[in-house]
């Protein structure tokens, strides 16, 4: 009901303004702040989005704020275990990880054929 009293709101602004949507939308906004059965219906199907809006800006506004010095965590400094993962001769390298995977699955006989048909199909021939 609400929609179509929207709906039939939007048509009367398109008459009214001679079918110009920027007028038109113009009037309707005007019609909704003193018409609060009209700013419901336009605003319904956005409510929900909206009300997430606004929960997420009061988040990331108390977020913004800064801590007290005081409460404030200091920074781990993880360089020495860095360095110290590094130096160690177990880590492990590009080369050692390349070397360590195991080799693809063997193709079964019907791939293999498929294959060989395929190469068979490309080979140039010795006819220009």
């Amino acid at each position: 009901m609400a929609k179509d009293y929207a709906q039939t709101k939007a048509l009367e602004a398109l008459e009214a303004t001679g079918a110009n949507r920027h007028e038109a939308s113009l009037l309707l906004r005007v019609w909704a702040e003193s018409d609060e059965k009209l700013k419901s219906a336009l605003v319904a199907p956005f409510l929900n989005n909206l009300c997430a809006l606004a929960v997420q800006r009061a988040l990331s506004g108390r977020a913004g704020r800064r801590k007290p010095a005081s409460k404030r965590a200091r920074p781990v400094d993880h360089s020495a275990t860095l360095l110290d993962a590094i130096s160690k001769g177990g880590a492990q390298t590009m080369s050692s990880t390349r070397s360590s995977a195991p080799p693809p699955p063997a193709g079964s006989a019907r791939h293999k054929q498929a294959v060989t048909l395929l190469a068979a199909a490309f080979k140039p021939s010795g006819k220009s």
